[in-house]
């Protein structure tokens, strides 16, 4: 029997739920587009890095100043304004496709799409109430992945080269207006987090801003220019939807389980343990029998080396700063995603698209060595005092935290 309390809470946010729903379908969804379709233009690999690496960019200029325009206009206006702007740029990628044209809307579209998430997750936190908070939380995370993993397939549904897909695109951000704006619920306030200084960070953590950092260079990478290797290796717009949907796949399942041993052993050795198999499945996906399950477990290393990046930096402050820090933790991740295409784009244009896969083995197993000497050099640790694990969405925003965390 769903009680009174669930029945109203789900009341108030099923408009959030839709909105975000259609936004995750568009956001995937345009990803995996433009990728393909820079690489029909012949757009060369490293400028297409560069389109894509600046999403990532904008996304953290929309984290840093959209807090600051919903404290003095409000959440609607705010999502409404940002909607329009995050509809256009999408447009304006289809109309346009030329390299200085794509890079300069991209900003646009990452700071556009930073906002919706701030707005709607804001909003959310503020009618999750303590005791339904954790069934909140569960709701949040299906409703970004099925989102995500839906936008993957729905690349099979048009052609690439004319404007179909981009105005579906377009299409969907603008009708995720339709929900928050017509739903008969009063807007909250709002109450910008704060963010921990670097180099508290650095102190209370170093491991932990290395495994966030590095998990924005393998997914952000993968996200943005994974269709433009697969493109080059021959696949089929199909297969490249299978192969990303995967990744998404993996990323929605597999941090469940990894949960279940971060909360039973010493974080730094999972850690370790998480990278070194990272390492294994990025240099097995050049085998493309295999391609497919690789990418699935891939996925889930990225997205639960994220989430324990983000645990393991809890255990090691105050409970008071914990949203704070997992807000900092959140913006290097963007941060790392950012130079992610750009780097590894510029790798592949050098020594080829081989090169794809191995720059994320290298990453990890980068992350795993330096995980061994903090082992070695930091404190003990005692399983029983560590905080519990929360699985923690790579394309959510800062607010995602305050959802998860607070008490």
């Amino acid at each position: 029997m769903i009680s009174k309390e669930i029945k109203q809470t789900i009341l108030l946010a099923w408009p959030l739920f839709l909105g975000l729903f259609m936004i995750m379908v568009g956001n995937g969804l345009q990803g995996t587009l433009l990728a393909l379709r820079a690489e029909l233009e012949n757009f060369p690999i490293f400028a297409t890095g560069i389109i894509m690496s600046l999403y990532y960019f904008g996304f953290l200029l929309g984290c840093l100043f959209v807090p600051h325009m919903i404290s003095k206009v409000g959440h609607i206006r705010v999502f409404a304004g940002l909607a329009s702007v995050a509809s256009s740029t999408i447009l304006i990628h289809g109309l346009y496709p030329d390299p200085w044209i794509w890079a300069l809307v991209r900003v646009f579209s990452g700071i556009s799409f930073a906002g919706l998430f701030i707005v709607a997750e804001s909003w959310l936190n503020s009618i999750a109430t303590n005791k339904l908070r954790g069934q909140i939380f569960g709701f949040y995370l299906l409703t970004i992945h099925s989102g995500t993993f839906f936008g993957q397939i729905m690349i099979n549904i048009g052609s690439l080269e004319n404007m179909g897909l981009f105005v579906l695109i377009s299409v969907l951000v603008s009708l995720s207006l339709l929900p928050l704006t017509l739903a008969d619920k009063p807007a909250p306030g709002y109450q910008e987090p704060d963010k921990l200084p670097l180099h508290k960070l650095i102190k209370s953590s170093p491991l932990s801003m290395a495994t966030v950092f590095t998990a924005g260079i393998c997914g952000g990478t993968f996200i943005s220019i994974g269709a433009v290797y697969t493109t080059m290796q021959g696949f089929s717009v199909a297969s490249t939807s299978y192969l990303l949907a995967s990744y998404v796949l993996g990323s929605a399942t597999i941090p469940l389980f990894v949960g279940w041993l971060s909360d039973r052993m010493d974080r730094r050795k999972l850690i370790i343990f998480l990278a070194l198999f990272c390492s294994f499945c990025t240099a097995a996906m050049n085998i493309e029998l295999l391609i497919y399950v690789f990418a699935f477990f891939f996925g889930g290393m990225v997205t639960s080396l994220y989430s324990i990046g983000l645990a393991y930096m809890n255990d090691n402050i105050k409970p008071e700063q914990s949203v704070s820090a997992s807000t900092s933790l959140i913006l290097l991740n963007s941060c790392g995603a950012c130079i992610g295409p750009l780097l590894i784009g510029g790798v592949m244009d050098i020594f080829g698209t081989g090169a794809f896969f191995y720059s994320f083995s290298i990453s990890a197993f980068a992350l795993s060595l330096f995980g061994i000497y903090r082992a070695k050099v930091g404190k003990k640790i005692i399983v029983e005092e560590q905080g519990d694990f929360i699985p923690v969405s790579r394309v959510a925003g800062p607010e995602f935290t305050q959802i998860a965390q607070d008490d």
